[in-house]
């Protein structure tokens, strides 16, 4: 049996393993500041924040890892289905006709904060080579 912090793991390791060839220094710089950013501002302020950088590799790739860890059959955060990082952001968790409760939302946060600091320790294996 796989226990969260195997499955948190294997995807923090798989979304760092992606980039580390490329561009390595820019994802390790946003993945060491990721935790800080979800405890700080919160799971909705921080996501904001990365789509409106959405133009750089580095937010857009950090989004699809939280995105894809978020939609895990162990999880269920979000629903599955062909959703992007904007649309689970504009359609699910800030359009007026649906309710964000505040106990999925601090479960939410509080998953990002976890998976934030795999995302960090797998960059910082993987991408400060």
């Amino acid at each position: 049996m796989t226990n969260l912090e195997q499955i948190r793991a294997q995807h923090a390791f798989k979304a760092a393993a992606a980039v580390a060839p490329a561009k390595h220094k820019d994802y390790s710089s946003l993945a060491g500041n990721l935790p800080a950013m979800f405890q700080n501002n919160g799971l909705l302020a921080t996501w904001a924040f990365l789509l409106s950088k959405h133009d750089k590799d580095q937010h857009s790739l950090m989004l699809q890892a939280l995105l894809q860890h978020f939609q895990h059959e162990h999880f269920n955060l979000i629903d599955a289905g062909p959703l992007t990082p904007q649309k689970v952001f504009v359609d699910h968790w800030t359009h007026q006709n649906r309710y964000l409760n505040g106990e999925k939302l601090m479960q939410l946060t509080a998953e990002a904060v976890a998976f934030s600091g795999w995302l960090k320790r797998a960059a910082e294996a993987l991408c400060n080579q």
